[in-house]
């Protein structure tokens, strides 16, 4: 979506009621007479909790939509650290208002305030509070009327908070900020799929060494056959790179042909579904790249792995192709062999027939004139 920020200090206000609260808390307090002073502080909780809800109510005025551009990464940034900041304040204020009025009636609401307020500081980038989520976490998860199922959302949404935080730090922290998360999961709280399911989707789009040591740890861990299938896959793939394809593939029309014979040319494998929503995308960015490195002596080949040829017929009606499109039939062997279930996916083999990329479909045409240069 495309927004734009105010231009306005969003904490100005906030600011403002607070200094204007604790004012009037102190000339409450100076009014009082001696002997009322061990009476309970009503006045200072009410004005407290009016302070809270003031700043609760004014966050960071949204985005705006702008005209004629998009915002740029450091605009979002700073938009999201004010966002981060004001969420730290109101936890700030909700802590300091249990702590002051612990057997106040609102003192459990605070506490959840407190709670949802570092969640949100910390999935807008607020990093620096990561400790402090944890160690409020674990005292939750001490709830005994929590079961299991109970603490286990609770370290989930830890790990979606955290892994959000890092947002700004580049994908590359984002990624191992999820790995080391997902394994602790996964490790925790054993009964639940989710820890070895976040592993498993960064093993599918991962290098291939990567890739093939997350299956790996996967499989040492995982009752799940259909995954057992696809990590045995991602270890395949890796045993594949730089070696020679020899498959044998079904074309459009029920003939068959052998990849061997390409020898002597690049080739660019181009691996979908009819159902993948990026495919049809995928297609049309082959056809383009077809134009021109085909003449150049680029083969290019689909291959497609729906389990009915309804779904692929219909994607090619709507995007005419003229390159042959190959069909893993039947019973999808070559895609259970290699793992390959995160589609479209571009593979491309030098003019000796070796697998050399697998995930092409970040930039293609460097490597196919690295290829063709060998």
């Amino acid at each position: 979506m495309i927004f734009s920020p105010s231009l306005r200090n969003p904490l100005s206000r906030t600011l403002r009621l607070l200094l204007a609260a604790m004012l009037f808390a102190r000339l409450g307090a100076l009014s009082l007479p001696a002997e009322d002073t061990n009476t309970p502080d009503i006045l200072g909780a009410d004005t407290a909790w009016q302070t809270l809800q003031h700043m609760r109510e004014t966050p960071p005025a949204p985005l705006k939509q702008l005209t004629g551009r998009m915002y740029t990464p450091k605009e979002l940034q700073d938009y999201y650290a004010t966002v981060a900041d004001q969420a730290g304040a109101v936890a700030d204020q909700a802590k300091a208002f249990y702590d002051q009025f612990p057997a106040d009636a609102r003192a459990a609401q605070a506490r959840e305030i407190y709670f949802n307020s570092l969640h949100t500081a910390m999935e807008s980038s607020s990093t620096n509070r990561i400790a402090e989520l944890e160690a409020a976490t674990v005292e939750r998860q001490k709830d005994p009327s929590l079961d299991e199922a109970g603490r286990f959302q609770l370290s989930l949404r830890l790990l979606h908070s955290v892994v959000s935080g890092r947002q700004y730090e580049g994908n590359e922290a984002m990624r191992a900020t999820l790995e080391a998360r997902a394994r602790q999961l996964a490790k925790e709280y054993p009964n639940h799929p989710d820890g070895l399911n976040f592993l498993l989707d960064m093993a599918r789009v991962a290098a291939p060494e990567k890739s093939a040591a997350l299956a790996r740890e996967i499989l040492a861990d995982t009752q799940d056959e259909k995954i057992k299938i696809e990590c045995q896959g991602m270890i395949n793939r890796l045993a594949a790179m730089g070696q020679p394809l020899d498959w044998k593939l079904a074309l459009a029309d029920g003939t068959r042909l052998d990849l061997t014979q390409w020898r002597g040319k690049v080739v660019l494998l181009f691996l979908w579904d009819g159902h993948s929503k990026y495919s049809s995308k995928g297609i049309w960015a082959v056809n383009n790249m077809y134009k021109t490195y085909h003449p150049k002596g680029v083969e290019f080949l689909g291959l497609n792995f729906d389990e009915k040829r309804e779904s692929s017929d219909s994607m090619l009606k709507d995007n005419k192709v003229e390159w042959p499109q190959y069909f893993d039939l039947p019973g999808g062997k070559i895609q259970h062999q290699f793992g390959i279930y995160s589609l479209p996916v571009i593979w491309l083999l030098d003019k000796h027939g070796a697998l050399r990329e697998m995930h092409a479909e970040h930039g293609p045409m460097p490597l196919l004139d690295k290829l063709l240069a060998e």
